[in-house]
């Protein structure tokens, strides 16, 4: 059993990140991924656009970059492919995988594709060993330090750390999706079907109110009263156009959206939406085609290989980022990412509402940051966490989950673990200043007005 310096379990945003900051401080390191590339969401998911990852100076006016880092290395290539236009969000996801694929290999990361996590051995409070599951059977690999990129949370909860889950109040997980692109559009014909310009032909309509104003609204509002939509189809729908991405014609759709079955760690409920979600996706296809203009020739490009999980578990850390510190752009000595995305919590109705807080915004600076404590698993010696599930109340998970701030956390996690291999220290002794610090160093762009 080969003994490496670093496990990182999940090639997402946050793991390939991980990955990569440590390999180019020197660690050996295996990165073990369930699917067949990395990019995660962004890619097995079709989660398309990134969200914000910029702000401006209230002052001056000027535009501050908050995604930094290894994520503008990726901007950059996207940008170079033209998969990305300038300035812009919209991205190629297959453009991405090569890219991250690329980025992995040049710092010489082992990699094991098609490979499940299935237990850990501990010892004395640490992680010895991650049991894994694969077409040779099961197979156990050691390091001195991991980090769960899971998304869920699967290595932690493994590892016998404590989780919070779904709305405080009631348990429920926020909905999921099944989202899709769909190809053979002509574009301007389409835009002229809705003349009050609510779907851009480069942007994306925002969420559709059942039996609202805007025209697009009321063409779906008079399609699920001849039953040719569910009130469910209207519940959550946006379309992005990919056009300036490289893909002529095709329109990434954020949706369906589903409420009941949304525990993103039961596999029943998985199933469940990944069957539904396809008798949706030819339904709206159906819809399409019969009420809007330039869907004539309209085809299912592709369905995300896995449903879009927004939340399941957080992870119990040593520091825990609360609704009520993002409310009033908290900024921290040890903040190794820094966001402004908004509390984004979807669902109807009251089981997804939650108790909110009342503060004054001082800080005039529009953003808040994560500090390095939200990483390091609590009861677990050698364990740090990024992306989704890091140490944060279910508010500030509902902003914090984005791609952009998932990839700054993995990041953050592997220049800890980096620094914990050298010191032999637990990461929980390693000071969060000096990650900032080594972030800067390497390239990482932090707003400071």
């Amino acid at each position: 059993m080969k003994q490496y310096d670093l496990i990182v379990a999940g090639g997402g945003f946050s793991g390939a990140a991980a990955a990569i900051a440590a390999a180019r401080r020197g660690m050996n390191v295996l990165l073990i991924e369930k699917g067949n590339c990395f990019g995660g969401a962004a890619v097995n998911c079709l989660v398309n656009p990134f969200m914000y990852y910029w702000t401006q100076d209230p002052v001056s006016g000027e535009t501050v970059f908050l995604a930094n880092g290894i994520f503008r290395e990726i901007l950059t290539e996207l940008t170079a492919m033209n998969a990305m236009p300038q300035n812009s969000s919209i991205f190629h996801e297959e453009y991405l995988k090569l890219i991250l694929q690329r980025m992995v290999l040049k710092e010489n990361i082992h990699i094991l594709f098609h490979t499940w996590l299935t237990g850990v051995r501990m010892d004395n409070g640490r992680v010895r060993s991650v049991l894994v599951s694969n077409k040779e059977g099961t197979g156990e690999y050691a390091a001195r330090y991991f980090i769960d990129c899971t998304g869920d949370g699967d290595l932690s909860v493994l590892a016998g750390a404590g989780f919070r889950k779904g709305n405080p109040k009631t348990g429920k997980n926020q909905p999921i999706s099944l989202r899709y692109v769909i190809g053979g559009v002509d574009t301007a014909a389409y835009v002229s079907t809705v003349s009050d310009n609510s779907i851009a032909p480069d942007g994306y309509s925002s969420c559709v109110k059942l039996h609202g104003d805007r025209e697009v609204e009321k063409i779906m509002t008079k399609a699920m009263e001849a039953g040719d939509l569910t009130k469910e189809d209207l519940s959550y729908w946006q379309i992005f156009s990919l056009e300036k991405a490289g893909r002529k014609g095709c329109f990434a759709v954020n949706s369906p959206e589903f409420f009941e079955h949304v525990d993103g760690t039961d596999p029943a409920h998985l199933t469940e939406t990944q069957l539904l979600g396809k008798k949706a996706v030819l339904r709206q296809l159906k819809f399409y085609k019969k009420y809007f203009k330039g869907f004539e020739n309209a085809y299912i490009a592709s369905v995300s290989a896995m449903v879009g999980i927004r939340e399941s578990r957080e992870i119990e850390t040593e520091q825990t980022m609360t609704y009520a510190e993002a409310l009033v752009y908290k900024k921290f000595e040890d903040g190794i990412a820094q966001t402004n995305y908004p509390i984004d919590v979807h669902g109807m109705g009251d089981e997804y509402t939650c108790d909110t807080v009342k503060a004054e915004v001082t800080d005039q600076k529009p953003f808040y940051e994560i500090p390095y404590g939200s990483l390091v698993v609590r009861g677990v010696d050698n364990l740090l966490v990024a992306g989704r599930c890091i140490g944060c109340d279910f508010l500030v998970q509902a902003s914090a989950r984005i791609m952009p701030t998932c990839r700054a956390t993995g990041e953050a996690a592997g220049i800890a673990a980096s620094m914990a291999v050298r010191k032999g220290v637990a990461p929980r002794d390693i000071d969060g200043r000096d990650v900032r610090a080594r972030m800067i160093e390497n390239g990482a762009v932090f707003a400071q007005w």
